[in-house]
């Protein structure tokens, strides 16, 4: 048992489970698989489209890709609350979330390669008197082999996440680490497209190839190193009687704080991944520059990691669900005003012409590096990244938060179950944030080829008409901004605080301080469950 399990006297720092605080260290181990997660992160969420149906990937239908896409999540309706439900109740040497964690990474790891390494061509073929491309059915089910594999993987890995601490600021701390972690790989991601274009690599399937080596290296490496490093501490339950699947899934659902969380984590997942579908064709065919795609990328996530503190700084002062309607109201600020910037003509955009910004270079430079980028528009492609920049600052303050708020909501259960089921809800809000992630893909395709947008027109002779290009903005900005605003008025009565939630954890640590497991009781053990009431309003 690790040190940090022993409860503390005197003065030394302890948090609500009578730990100590956990070292940053342990902290950083805990993140770090965030990072090579972060690698094929952003080829799942931007570059997969732009693969499988853009001009310079496989050309198949992006309606019909989207579909795809939706109709692949449906397999972790069954997979999900089963992972989530057996983590619970395991118990091993190991703990009951790592052996899961490491059954999942070499699954996980084999259907991306699978999915973005293809081993075959694909070709149109008949089947029962139906013809379609084999791409389709390939696309089904390696994707299905990497969500069964993320499921297995990821939803325990988020439970021993909660687990970890008990105190309303270092779960914040402890999410913040990988979100910091995530950030840095979304930065390799993204800053790859960048340097291989420079080495004549300027297609989607390059990038995501490099950075599918990369995290087929980096992911064993730092998941086992998490797995050693990383204490799973043991369980401290007041109810040893196990609840069935189905009831307990029912008892989840009971509580109407996390119902309200699952809604506002649904509209937005909804809007994120309408621009997540959409990003790589809005730069390739609105701005006129898919060669500078990963230019883009880059800035956007060094300005999410840079922002994280001042976020968190922010949640401590306010409170996290205030500091989350913050970001919310930044974000919307600047998303709105990407259609202006596609509406606008060049002209307007001419001081950010990239040879404007490096005519004080030597010469010699000066003529290398404008040679790179002849022949595309840069201005107003400059001028969008800042304002991308600004709208960026948001999101690693979002993610870190919003999932430090589900630590708390999972409190509530314990202390009114007297079980530590962290398990099951992950799964319910994984399986949910995966529903909203098909939703959104879905939506930002269809609704995109519905206002007759083209994919695979040239975009310097494009076919595509101004409106349906200032149609493919809003929907890759302004829309998702409205589902986040939809979220505001669920988080303006938010019930969890710091105080509040102070209280709840000495219900259900104080009884079992200094014990590791504690035995059953009859009913649910719990006095305070009458309590519960305002948590559930």
């Amino acid at each position: 048992m690790s040190d940090t399990d022993t409860p503390t006297t005197g003065n030394a720092p302890q948090t609500g489970a009578g730990r100590k605080p956990l070292s940053h260290w342990i902290m950083a181990a805990f993140g770090a698989p965030g990072l090579p997660l972060a690698l094929v992160g952003l080829p799942m969420a931007v570059y997969l489209p732009a693969v499988y149906a853009g001009r310079d990937g496989y050309g198949l239908s992006l309606a019909t890709v989207g579909t795809v896409l939706m109709l692949t999540r449906f397999s972790d309706v069954v997979t999900d609350p089963i992972i989530g439900f057996i983590s619970d109740r395991t118990r091993t040497r190991w703990g009951r979330r790592k052996p899961y964690v490491f059954i999942g990474t070499p699954v996980f790891a084999l259907g991306i390669w699978l999915l973005f390494v293809r081993p075959m061509e694909f070709e149109e073929v008949t089947w029962l008197g139906m013809t379609f491309n084999t791409g389709y059915p390939y696309l089904f089910f390696t994707l299905a082999l990497v969500y069964l594999g993320s499921t297995i993987k990821d939803l325990p890995f988020r439970a021993w996440g909660a687990e970890l601490s008990a105190d309303y600021n270092e779960r914040t701390s402890i999410t913040s680490w990988r979100e910091a972690f995530g950030t840095a790989g979304a930065l390799v991601s993204a800053f790859t497209p960048a340097i291989i274009f420079f080495l004549g690599y300027t297609r989607p399937i390059d990038a995501v190839f490099f950075l599918s080596v990369a995290m087929l290296i980096v992911m064993p490496i730092l998941t086992l190193n998490a797995l050693i490093v990383v204490p799973e501490f043991p369980v401290r339950e007041r109810v040893q009687e196990r609840i069935p699947l189905m009831q307990g899934l029912v008892l989840v659902l009971q509580n109407k704080v996390y119902l309200r969380y699952i809604l506002i984590f649904t509209v937005g997942g909804i809007g994120q991944n309408m621009t997540n579908a959409l990003s790589f064709f809005f730069v390739e065919h609105v701005l006129v520059a898919g060669a500078l795609y990963g230019f883009y990328l880059a800035p956007y996530f060094i300005s999410q990691a840079a922002a994280i503190p001042l976020w968190l700084k922010l949640s401590a002062k306010i409170g996290k669900h205030r500091a989350t309607m913050a970001t919310i109201i930044w974000y919307s600020f600047w998303a709105c005003g990407i259609p202006i910037i596609a509406w606008a003509p060049n002209e307007w955009f001419s001081a950010f012409q990239i040879q404007n910004l490096l005519a004080w270079l030597p010469q010699a430079w000066f003529d290398t590096i404008i040679a790179q980028f002849e022949g595309i528009e840069t201005g107003k492609f400059l001028f969008f990244i800042i304002v991308m920049c600004l709208k960026g600052s948001a999101m690693g303050g979002l993610s870190a938060i919003t999932q430090s708020m589900a630590a708390d909501i999972i409190d509530v259960d314990t202390r009114t179950s007297g079980q530590q089921r962290a398990g099951a809800y992950f799964a319910i809000s994984g399986l949910i944030g995966k529903a909203a992630a098909a939703v959104g893909l879905f939506l930002g395709t269809s609704l995109a080829v519905w206002g007759g947008f083209d994919q695979l027109a040239d975009p310097k002779n494009t076919t595509n008409t101004v409106a349906t290009l200032i149609w493919v903005a809003c929907l890759y900005s302004v829309v998702p901004a409205l589902f986040k605003i939809i979220s505001m008025p669920f988080l303006w009565t938010w019930p969890i605080t710091e105080k509040s939630l102070a209280d709840i954890q000495s219900d259900i640590y104080s009884p079992a301080e200094g014990k590791d497991e504690v035995k059953a009781v009859p009913g649910n053990g719990d006095s305070k469950a009458e309590d519960e009431g305002s948590f559930r309003a």
